[in-house]
């Protein structure tokens, strides 16, 4: 990496330009994730944010440090790796990622913007910002697709795995973007946050290979820096490479075999990731901890050297907790604060790394000793008191007011997040400080520490921004449309409400998609549902319903059996079985569901007509057949007496 730097200016100001946007998305990020930690901590009689800013700063702070800052970073890396000059598509790259990411800022203010809170991609529900995400993928997709030739020429067999890893990682992104690019392109912008979340739900799995690639390739720089030497053989560190890289093969398989959105989609996704990402890190984590702690107390102890040990720690801890997650609850925020704090805490390191390389002076004192200590301690932190809070039930992407007041191990958990994330938004505030005061200079030589009122003074005003910016959250809500905090004796009933209000909502989008006739998209929203409410039949009947459109009969019949397992008076259940044995061939079946189903229903009801000319139809065929084995009889208890029609008992256990 350095001798490319030094050598050739005009990579050089190329590989500035990525990671300076990547330094501005950070910055930007940092500043969205002040009120994140505002909302959330616990202040008794306090006033938080509206609701929608907090989703808004939500949506620009995992937007600008998941996908901006990761994937600009990664793009320096490509174009790093491939070592050319700067050619005009080059160039072009980085004027439409600039442009996407100006764009994507520009849309909060103009007009209303919904927050859209898909998993992994969030989105702003305006044109603008739509637009901007579109040319900074574009520009980042043609970034990795100019740096292909280049790392080939550059693959010497020597000290060339960062530039594997970059080469892997870029066909990894390329599958992502292709997978979010064609849907979107064949079907048009999905207009709901179902839609979203489906369309982004393959492409942000991928991307975190790509990211868990890149991350290796950054570990084996540090590592070597750290060591005096490769910190693993060539051979070895290729394979864990491709371990890492081959499981995203099965991703096209997954498309051609389950529709966009299904409950098969997103579930073969899951695993995926579940079972794909993480061994290969995780062995090279385990081998390079081992390696600096064989190295002795002076190389695990140097300061220079807490950077790659927080990382490694970071990861380890992210997949621990990932491994933890039973449903929407702060477990999965902390299991990604952890996976991506190792990440960014990587690049952080690399990036004080290069800077002699790009021609500014090194940097040196106490906050380039205590920054990376700061920020990873602090986002150790905010992890474990994520998952604390996790293991207590408090649901994910919600304010502090939506959840519980008077509980104390809440309070305690919530608090311990409050402390965590301000010392990490301080870490990454240092990290961009830090930065700028060195690109002021161009001097050749070491920065003395500063003086200690500069130093002082540095720490103060990051905490007073912090503080100042949480205190204009949270005590005026005249500018941000505040809402009283609540004060509620039960925590546990208080927080099932608000989970009960979660369901509806998702419930009630699910059968509009429904009414819609848009199947898949509904199916997508009503397993969500069902994990968060698996024993609701009236999910269970909305998804056979959904599997009968997507002509999944068996699906659907399972589905309406274990609506009525859970309610035997739910009527429709009884109706969507009769559909479902109907498509499977089995008419007597589907004869006895629909007689239960006209038995029971009002004398009103609006479909009682057609189940009536479905009954009629399905005697007229079953008439002209010879039944080797009768049904047998069931007998339903009404208030006119007992009614006997053949249908199997199974249906009305």
């Amino acid at each position: 990496m350095d001798a490319v730097l030094r050598a050739r200016p005009e990579v050089r100001r190329l590989v500035a330009g990525w990671f300076l946007l990547a330094l501005l998305a950070l910055a930007l990020s940092t500043a969205c994730a002040v009120m994140l930690v505002a909302a959330r901590i616990p202040l008794p009689g306090g006033i938080v944010a509206s609701v929608s800013l907090f989703r808004s700063a939500l949506v620009l702070h995992v937007g600008l440090a998941v996908v901006v800052w990761f994937l600009s970073c990664a793009a320096g890396l490509w174009t790093l790796a491939a070592g050319e000059k700067a050619s005009g598509a080059r160039l072009l790259a980085m004027a439409l990622a600039y442009a996407g990411v100006l764009a994507m800022m520009l849309a909060l203010f103009l007009g209303t913007s919904a927050p859209v809170l898909a998993n992994y991609i969030p989105v702003l529900d305006n044109p603008v910002f739509l637009l901007g995400l579109g040319w900074f993928l574009g520009g980042i997709a043609l970034c990795g697709a100019t740096s292909i030739a280049g790392i080939l020429r550059q693959l010497k067999g020597k000290n060339d795995t960062w530039r594997i890893a970059a080469l892997l990682s870029i066909a990894v992104t390329t599958i992502a973007v292709l997978a979010l690019a064609i849907p979107a392109l064949s079907s048009g912008v999905p207009t709901d946050a179902a839609g979203f979340e489906m369309m982004a739900w393959g492409p942000g799995h991928l991307l975190q290979f790509a990211h868990v690639l890149l991350l290796m390739g950054v570990w084996c720089v540090l590592g070597e820096q750290a060591l005096g030497r490769a910190p693993a053989s060539r051979p070895i560190v290729v394979a864990l490479l491709l371990s890492a890289a081959l499981p995203v093969l099965v991703a096209p398989f997954i498309y051609l075999a389950h529709p966009i959105g299904s409950a098969e989609f997103r579930h073969a996704f899951t695993l995926l990731m579940a079972w794909g990402i993480w061994p290969a890190a995780m062995l090279l984590a385990v081998h390079l901890f081992l390696q600096l702690w064989r190295a002795g107390r002076a190389v695990w102890m140097s300061p220079r050297n807490w950077p790659l040990l927080l990382s490694i720690l970071l990861f380890l801890l992210g997949c621990a907790f990932g491994a933890s997650i039973r449903g929407e609850s702060t477990m999965v925020p902390a299991h990604y604060h952890g996976t991506v704090g190792a990440v960014t805490l990587a690049y952080m390191a690399l990036g004080y790394r290069l800077l002699s390389s790009f021609g500014f002076t090194a940097l040196g004192g106490r906050l380039i000793r205590w920054q990376p200590a700061l920020y990873g301690a602090g986002l150790f932190i905010l992890a474990v008191a994520l998952a604390w809070s996790g293991w207590l039930g408090v649901p994910r992407k919600t304010l502090h007011v939506d959840v519980v007041t008077q509980y104390p191990a809440y309070f305690a958990a919530m608090g311990l997040a409050g402390l965590g994330g301000s010392l990490a938004i301080s870490g990454a505030a240092l990290f961009v400080f830090n930065i700028v005061r060195v690109l002021r200079t161009r001097r050749v030589g070491i920065v003395q520490s500063a003086p200690g009122r500069q130093w002082s003074a540095a720490w103060a005003l990051m905490f007073v921004f912090i503080l100042g910016s949480g205190a204009l959250v949270i005590f005026l809500p005249g500018s941000f449309g505040g809402t009283q905090i609540s004060a509620l004796r039960d925590p546990a009933r208080h927080a099932a409400q608000k989970r009960d209000e979660e369901i509806a909502r998702q419930f009630a989008e699910g059968a509009a998609l429904l009414s819609a006739k848009q199947y898949q998209a509904a199916a997508g929203v009503l397993h969500r549902v069902l994990e968060l409410a698996p024993q609701m039949p009236e999910a269970q009947v909305n998804m056979g319903f959904a599997m009968i459109g997507l002509e999944k009969y068996a699906m659907a019949r399972d589905f309406f059996d274990t609506a009525i397992n859970l309610r035997t008076t739910q009527i429709n259940a009884y109706y969507g079985l009769a559909i479902a044995l109907e498509g499977l061939g089995d008419l007597e079946g589907a004869l006895g569901a629909m007689r239960t189903y006209v038995h029971r229903s009002k004398p009103d009801d609006p479909f009682a007509r057609k189940a009536n000319a479905a009954i009629w139809e399905w005697e007229e065929q079953l008439a002209g057949k010879q039944s080797e084995n009768p049904p047998t009889a069931a007998v339903l208890e009404s208030e006119k007496g007992s009614i006997r029609y053949p249908i199997p008992e199974k249906k009305l256990n």
